[in-house]
C-alpha cells in the first residue's frame, strides 16, 4: 500500500491534473501514452520470437514484428497461474502473498478467492489522477469482473466475452472518442481468445461443429486421458496443442490491427506498449491440463514485450528476470516530471531489483472437485538465476531450468545445500511482505456469471 511520502508527493501533483495547473500543461502534453495488453492464457514458448529455432507452431508475425522494436524480455514469470492474482499484481505492483487476491480452500462450488482491497492503490488510480484519461476493455467476464476490485481506477471499464476482433473494434471507437482531449491515455486491453474453448468460439458457432472437431469437447477429453486416467497427452494432446496455436495466429493479426490503429491515430510514437500474458497452459506436461493448478514453467512463463516511447530498436534482455509486479514500475518510469517521480515511489519494482516468486493458492473450484486430493495445496516457485525452487504440495522441488527447461530432475537431494540456501531466502522474502490485511468474501456469483464461468471451463458438479 501507498506510503506516506508519496502519499503527500501525489497529493501535490494530482490538486493540478499533472503537476502542473492544468490539463494542458506542458507536462500533460509530454506524458506518454500507456498501453497495457492482456493477452490472457498465453505462454511465452509459443511465439515466434520466444520459441526455439526447431519448434513450429503458431505464426505470430505482428507480435514478432512489435518485438523487433521493442524490449523483449527473455525471462518473465507470471505471479500465479490464473487471471485473478496475476492480474492483481499487474495492477499494484505486488505478489499475490503482498495483496492477498488470490485463492482459498473450499469443499464445495463456489467462489474461493479474495477480491482486491480497495484500499491498494492500482496502476489506473495513480494514472488518473496524475492527469490520464484511463480506459479498460476485458474480455474475460470471470475473473476481470467489477466483482474482483480490479476496475478500480478506470474511468471507463467494460467487460464482455467477446473474440479479438470484437475487442478491437471497441477499443479502437474508444481511441476514435478521445481523439480530440488533451490528456494522455491509460487502456487497458484483455484478449481470451488463448483461453479455452480456443478462438474466442461462440456457443452458437461451438454447436454448429461436429462434436469431435470442437475445441472445447477435445480439450474436455484430453482432461479426461491425463488427469483422470493419468495417461500421456499423446496425438490428442498435439491435436489441443495446434488449435491452441491456430488461436493464437488468429489473435497475432488483431494484435497487428491495433498496433496499427494506434499508429494511424498518432499515438504509438509516444506511447509506452506493454504486451504481455497473465498466465500459460499446459497440454499434459506434469500430468495437468489447463492452467490454475501448479507453477510449473509452461503455466507461469509468459512474454513481456515493452516499447517505451520513440523506441524503435530492439532490445533482448536476458540478464534479469522479470515478474508481471513490473508493470507498474516500468510504466513509472516513462512519465516526466514529479507525477513520474512520485509513480516510481510508489511503483518501485523493475526487472532484476527483486526476488520472483510464482503462487498458486489452491486450484478452482471445479479442478478441486474433480480432483480433490491433488490440487488442494498451496505451492510457491522462488527463482534464483537458472535454478527454481517449489515448495509446498508433497515435496519440495528444485530444477536447473538452463540444463533442464521441461522441469523432468528434480536435484532436490543432489544439491540440498543449494535448495536450503533459496528456501531460507524465500521465507525471508514472504515473511516480509505478507498481507496482514481484511479480507474480503466473494460477492456470490450470480445466473448470469455462473453461466459465463461454465462458457470458458470454470463450470462444475454442484453439490
Amino acid at each position: 500500500m501507498m506510503n506516506f511520502r508519496s502519499l503527500l508527493v501525489l497529493a501535490a501533483c494530482w490538486s493540478a491534473a499533472a503537476c502542473g495547473g492544468g490539463g494542458d500543461d506542458a507536462s500533460t502534453k509530454s506524458a506518454p501514452h500507456v498501453i497495457l495488453i492482456s493477452l490472457d492464457t498465453l505462454r511465452a514458448d509459443r511465439i515466434g520470437c520466444y520459441a526455439s529455432t526447431d519448434r513450429t507452431g503458431a505464426s505470430t508475425p505482428a507480435v514478432d514484428a512489435f518485438a523487433s522494436g521493442a524490449d523483449r524480455y527473455v525471462s518473465c514469470t507470471a505471479t500465479s497461474s490464473w487471471t485473478l492474482p496475476s492480474h492483481a499484481s499487474m495492477f499494484t505492483g505486488l505478489f499475490p502473498f503482498e495483496h492477498g487476491t488470490h485463492g482459498f480452500k473450499v469443499d464445495k462450488l463456489i467462489d474461493n478467492a479474495y477480491p482486491l482491497h480497495p484500499d491498494f492503490v492500482t496502476l489506473a488510480e495513480a494514472l488518473q489522477r496524475a492527469g490520464y484519461s484511463t480506459a479498460g476493455f476485458a474480455a474475460n467476464t470471470v475473473y476481470l469482473a467489477m466483482r474482483w476490485g480490479l476496475g478500480q481506477g478506470f474511468d471507463t471499464y467494460e467487460v464482455k466475452r467477446q473474440p479479438a476482433a470484437a475487442v478491437t473494434d471497441r477499443v479502437l471507437k474508444h481511441l476514435d472518442s478521445v481523439a480530440g482531449s488533451k490528456m494522455p491515455q491509460f487502456v487497458f486491453v484483455n484478449y481470451m481468445d488463448m483461453h479455452r474453448p480456443y478462438g474466442g468460439l461462440t456457443a452458437e458457432e461451438l454447436h454448429r461443429m461436429p462434436k469431435e472437431e470442437r475445441p472445447d469437447e477435445l480439450l474436455e477429453a484430453l482432461c479426461v486421458q491425463v488427469m483422470n486416467r493419468e495417461e500421456p497427452a499423446g496425438e490428442l494432446g498435439d491435436r489441443v496443442l495446434g488449435l491452441y496455436d491456430a488461436a493464437l495466429t488468429q489473435l497475432d493479426a488483431e494484435i497487428g490491427r491495433l498496433l496499427d490503429g494506434l499508429r494511424g491515430r498518432g499515438m504509438l510514437e509516444n506511447a509506452i506498449v506493454i504486451l504481455t500474458s497473465d498466465h500459460g497452459e499446459a497440454f499434459g506436461t506434469h500430468g495437468i491440463v489447463e492452467h490454475g493448478k501448479d507453477v510449473y514453467e509452461p503455466l507461469v512463463a509468459v512474454p513481456l514485450i515493452v516499447k517505451a516511447p520513440g523506441q524503435t530498436e530492439g532490445r533482448a534482455i536476458d540478464d534479469r528476470l522479470a515478474s508481471l509486479v513490473d508493470l507498474p514500475g516500468l510504466i513509472a518510469r516513462t512519465i516526466p516530471g514529479e507525477a513520474g517521480a512520485a509513480l516510481t515511489e510508489e511503483f518501485a519494482r523493475v526487472p532484476g531489483s527483486h526476488g520472483v516468486t510464482a503462487e498458486i493458492h489452491f486450484a478452482r473450484p471445479r479442478d478441486l472437485q474433480l480432483y480433490p486430493e491433488r490440487f488442494q495445496h498451496e505451492r510457491t516457485a522462488w527463482r534464483d538465476g537458472r535454478f527454481k525452487l517449489i515448495v509446498g504440495g508433497e515435496a519440495d522441488q528444485l530444477f536447473d531450468l538452463e540444463a533442464d527447461p521441461g522441469e523432468l530432475e528434480n536435484l532436490i537431494d543432489q544439491e540440498p545445500q543449494r535448495a536450503a540456501l533459496m528456501r531460507r531466502a524465500l521465507e525471508r522474502f514472504l515473511a516480509a511482505g505478507a498481507y496482514q490485511g481484511e479480507r474480503i468474501p466473494p460477492t456470490p456469483a450470480n445466473a448470469h456469471q455462473l453461466k459465463e464461468a461454465a462458457a470458458i471451463g470454470y463450470g462444475g458438479k454442484d453439490e
